[in-house]
């Protein structure tokens, strides 16, 4: 999967962007094995857009790990518009705690992924394809 010239850094950055992947399937376990009684009628809906973004995500992450820019540039497009939904558009119905600690752990982990893909090796190492 990796590129053999891939720095430590962008390597370790797409490894916790993996790990935010695994943290998100985990959550969507435990939210499936207790779930809100009002979503119960929605739960297979759920569970296909789930899987459809989930797909998407790791799609883009493959990509980003093959050196294409256009999936780091995804990658962080997409970062901008969950945090910006967090925020702007909270949930009206209380999240469990695993949810919320999910939720930070997995934005943290994101953030710094993405600020190593676009920063010093990781913007080196997808400058150098660019111009290549």
């Amino acid at each position: 999967m990796f590129q053999p010239d891939i720095p430590p850094q962008v390597r370790q950055a797409i490894i916790l962007l993996w790990i935010t992947q695994l943290l998100v399937v985990v959550d969507a376990g435990l939210t499936l094995m207790f779930p809100e009684p009002d979503m119960a009628g929605e739960t297979a809906f759920l569970v296909i857009v789930f899987l459809v973004l989930l797909g998407l995500y790791a799609t883009l992450i493959t990509f980003a790990a093959r050196r294409k820019n256009w999936a780091r540039i995804t990658l962080l497009v997409f970062a901008v518009i969950s945090a910006a939904g967090y925020f702007l558009l909270p949930s009206e119905i209380p999240a469990p705690w695993w949810t919320e600690a999910n939720i930070w752990l997995s934005s943290i982990l994101e953030i710094v992924a993405l600020y190593w893909l676009f920063t010093g090796a990781g913007a080196r190492w997808y400058a150098n394809k660019v111009a290549a």
